[in-house]
């Protein structure tokens, strides 16, 4: 008989595969065995429940969803051999599955061999769905070809009732919350409830109850484990709709725990058995942090936590880690046995369940973390090696470097000169970096505690398109190093290419006045108008704009970068975000030529640019502008 599996008792889900024969594994490295599935659903028209069901991953390949290892749970028709496909009087009933004929993947990111798979998917019951009983069958297959796994005729079953009036009507439950790991007993209360032929269906939020006992106007059940939250708390009778809904909070009244530690140099990775936060911020570095104690067991010393970066919480404490740093005073020697405890603080244990706590870790719903733990392990050298350059770039034009690491880094506040770019053409010259890193996107930090990747160089002059620079760091060593204070080898060196040439013109893709101070012209002190254009532009400020109304009037328009006060100047100015945004603000009167009608009148179009080019130096394509028409929108 097919396995049954439950977070709380086997009687609450469906035996739905008789015993046979099995045969072997389809996909090479590949191989299951099924464990387990929830109950058979009862299900009303227009109502949807969820389906579950475990596999065992006994192949050698780790099961990766999101990659080409992914396994899915394949729709497969009634002759249980043809997968991939789905019936038709079972087709409608996709409620987000991951395709017309994929159910689900796994809800673990890895299924390693030897672990089970949860492949949990929902069914909803399309709304002129007659009585009857409907099957969904499945096997695995490997995602990216379809292949079966190990064939096994898995299925479960939905049930519509025939047509009736026999559901409960519910009107209380007790208690109305309860854990997330579930086992709780409630009562539900209410009429019409049916005990025969079979005890009804307790549903809380999708997932069913055991139920434990059964009368006309209540019924005992014991709570499912479910993620913390409010769910809807059904009851169908057997054969009939479900009842209406009655709310029941799960809450989450599992602590964390501080549950291993690994040491390398003087950093100690302390992991947790959920995402934490800190209530308290750590003392500031250097320390000592009071809540750890770290011993050399070993060299029978204790080596003072100057800093700990498990992140002080938001006010939802929606940011915790499961993993965080400790940074010692001292390196440990690679080798030495070394103890780190969390010690109990002062404060309130809000779980129950705790006797004693440290009141300044939290997880996401509050609960304190347990305290005093303590865990052991023997310190290493840098667990990820010493640092290397994985990639550079730098784009046409622009006067940055970004150099990416193999993890993240450490650098000096001179770091810049300690690389150097070389085209390796003699002819040319290369461009040399600033000392300092570039202030705006430059991720990595001049101590531990800020060691991060990117390293963003600023160079002296713009860089060239289509040229291949080895990019060189000289050092001296120790001026990049990773957090475990492993350096960069000296003469490392990484190669990029920047992009080809551009030679494409921007065009003006908005025109529109933003000031007209007097007249209904344009032609006085302080009007103004705006120029968006297609991309990025040199931010050149004199030239040239020409302009000319509907009626033949004409004027040439003087650009400066603070415009005097004569006839047609103006000052021209950008947008300091992305210098795609040209605004021209007179500073003397505009004089005309030509024309039918004294003025610039408005709306007026540009028809010439001078000076004004994007990155590359590519004028803007005026006629080709798809709005060069100044006006008022």
């Amino acid at each position: 008989m097919r396995k049954i599996v439950t977070a709380v008792s086997a009687a609450s889900l469906a035996l739905s595969m008789l015993a046979m024969a099995v045969p072997a594994s389809a996909v090479t490295g590949y191989d299951s065995a099924y464990a387990g599935e929830s109950a058979f659903v009862n299900i009303s028209p227009g109502q949807t429940q969820s389906f579950q069901v475990f596999f065992a991953n006994t192949g050698t390949t780790t099961w990766s969803r999101g990659t080409g290892t992914q396994v899915d749970l394949a729709a497969c028709l009634d002759d249980k051999t043809t997968c991939n496909a789905q019936d038709a009087t079972e087709a409608s009933w996709n409620s987000g599955w991951l395709s017309a004929n994929r159910y689900a993947s796994t809800t673990q990111t890895t299924t390693a061999p030897g672990a089970l798979g949860t492949f949990s998917y929902q069914i909803a019951a399309p709304s002129n769905a007659t009585a009857g009983t409907y099957r969904f069958n499945g096997d695995l297959v490997l995602s990216t070809t379809g292949e079966k796994i190990h064939p096994e005729g898995y299925y479960q079953d939905a049930t519509i009732g025939g047509p009736g009036t026999g559901a409960a009507v519910l009107s209380s439950i007790n208690p109305t919350t309860g854990t997330s790991n579930g086992g709780t007993p409630v009562t539900i209360t209410g009429t019409g409830i049916v005990c025969t032929p079979a005890f009804p269906t307790v549903s809380f939020g999708g997932t069913n109850a055991v139920v434990t006992s059964c009368g006309s106007t209540s019924v005992g059940a014991t709570s499912p484990a479910h993620a913390p939250g409010s769910v809807s708390v059904t009851l169908t009778n057997s054969g009939q709709a479900a009842s209406n809904g009655l709310s029941y909070t799960y809450a989450d009244t599992s602590a964390p725990s501080y549950v291993a530690m690994s040491v390398a140099s003087n950093v100690v990775t302390v992991t947790y058995s959920e995402p934490v936060c800190r209530v308290v911020a750590a003392v500031a570095f250097p320390g000592p942090q009071t809540d750890w104690t770290v011993n050399n067991v070993s060299g029978a010393t204790n080596d003072p936590v100057q800093w700990d970066n498990t992140p002080n919480c938001t006010a939802a404490k929606d940011n915790g880690v499961t993993s965080a740093l400790l940074f010692l005073q001292s390196p440990m020697p690679p080798g030495a046995f070394v103890e780190a405890d969390l010690n109990v603080a002062a404060g309130t244990c809000v779980n129950p369940a705790n006797t004693t706590c440290n009141p300044h870790f939290v997880d996401s719903s509050g609960n304190t973390i347990n305290a005093p733990q303590g865990q052991t392990a023997s310190a290493t050298s840098s667990p990820g090696g010493a640092p290397t350059m994985t990639s550079a770039s730098g784009a046409v034009a622009s006067q940055k470097v970004t150099i990416n690491f193999s993890q993240p880094v450490v650098c000096v506040a001179t770091v810049g000169s300690d690389f150097t770019l070389n085209d390796n053409n003699g002819s040319t010259t290369d461009p040399t970096f600033t000392a300092l890193p570039d202030a705006t996107d430059n991720k990595c930090g001049t101590t531990q505690q800020t060691a991060g990747t990117p390293l963003v160089l600023d160079t002296n002059i713009p860089l060239p398109a289509a040229t291949t620079y080895t990019l060189t760091y000289n050092g001296p060593a120790g001026d990049v190093k990773n957090v475990y204070n492993v350096n960069l080898a000296v003469g490392s060196t990484v190669v990029f290419t920047t992009g080809a040439a551009d030679f494409t013109p921007p065009t003006m893709i908005d025109a529109r006045m933003a000031n007209n101070v007097l007249s209904t012209d344009f032609r006085d002190i302080a009007d103004s108008f705006t120029v968006t254009f297609s991309e990025k532009m040199n931010g050149g400020q004199t030239g040239t704009v020409a302009i000319q109304d509907q009626d033949g009037s004409t004027a040439t328009i003087q650009c400066f970068a603070a415009g005097p006060n004569v006839a047609n100047a103006a000052t021209c100015s950008w947008d300091s975000a992305s210098t795609t945004v040209l605004t021209v603000t007179l500073t003397g009167a505009l004089t005309n030529t030509s024309g039918s009608t004294p003025g610039m009148q408005i709306p007026f179009s540009i028809t010439a640019l001078t000076g004004i080019a994007d990155t590359a130096g590519n004028p803007p394509n005026v006629l080709g502008s798809s709005d060069r028409l100044v006006d008022f929108e």
